[in-house]
């Protein structure tokens, strides 16, 4: 399965080249760069997002709330990283459950983006950290990294892992071909690589109808638990009725919580 790595810098020059050694790796075959991102940290919950890998495209301000909204087009884990470290991923760590995540590593990632700070965040398939550790070496990065994966569901990682292999082996193709032969080798890849995301993007989607349906039996649960409270509020008038009314209210209670966080969960995947 593909690593998650995140890479911090406080010179942009520096942030930039390491994206561009990064890619570099990814044309040679040593590693598969799936997904990307990087962002700076302004003061004032503002960040600046790089719209293309050279400085010539210039940096996009966005607010947290904006910041939020892009991550949420990243379908997998990336998306929920950059939220992490950022700050910016409201009830995320509702949704952790879904992806196999080390402790230690959701410990460093979260929340600890500091202003002036330039992160790449990452996901990549990688053999051996040597390749990106190396080349990153010289310019000063912090590199933090997860061996964890994707974990959705037994079925859907298959299918992943599948076209992870099929990466794979292209990869090592790549780096014995011709030069005539590595322009078809690479748009093999980047075929690969595109029904990968599909197949997360498809998840995603399941994920969030789920939501939704949970949300509505929520919803409805709550409604006939205030109908049954209201009967027995028209007649309190001894204690056994006064304690199932206080019970309903408890359970009221719950079943708004348990939607809060749901609407929580659904603001993440949704904007």
């Amino acid at each position: 399965m593909a690593n998650i790595i995140v890479v911090s810098f406080t010179e942009e020059t520096k942030a930039i080249e390491a994206l561009h050694k990064m890619k570099e790796l990814d044309s040679y075959g040593d590693i598969t760069l799936y997904e990307h991102m990087m962002i700076r940290k302004k003061e004032n919950d503002h960040y600046e997002v790089l719209n293309d890998e050279t400085t010539d495209a210039g940096w996009r301000t966005l607010t947290g709330m904006a910041l939020g909204g892009l991550v949420g087009a990243f379908a997998g884990p990336i998306g929920l990283v950059v939220g992490l470290y950022s700050g910016t991923a409201v009830g995320a760590i509702l949704d952790i459950g879904r992806y196999d995540f080390e402790d230690d590593f959701i410990h460093k990632v979260n929340n600890k983006m500091k202003a002036g700070e330039i992160t790449i965040v990452a996901e990549v398939g990688e053999d051996s950290s040597v390749f990106i550790d190396n080349y990153l070496k010289p310019l000063d990065a912090k590199i933090m990294r997860t061996d964890a994966g994707v974990e959705f569901d037994t079925y859907m990682d298959e299918q992943i892992e599948e076209l992870e292999e099929e990466i794979e082996d292209e990869r090592e193709k790549l780096k014995k071909a011709t030069a005539d032969e590595k322009v078809k080798i690479s748009a093999k890849i980047a075929e690969l690589k595109a029904k990968r995301k599909a197949k997360i993007a498809e998840l995603e989607a399941k994920r969030k109808s789920a939501l939704k349906d949970v949300k509505d039996k929520t919803k409805a649960r709550i409604e006939k638990l205030e109908s049954n409270l209201n009967k027995y509020e028209d007649n309190l008038t001894d204690s056994i009725t006064q304690a199932r009314a206080n019970r309903l209210k408890k359970r009221i209670n719950r079943q708004k919580s348990k939607l809060n966080k749901l609407n929580h969960q659904l603001e993440e995947v949704l904007d």
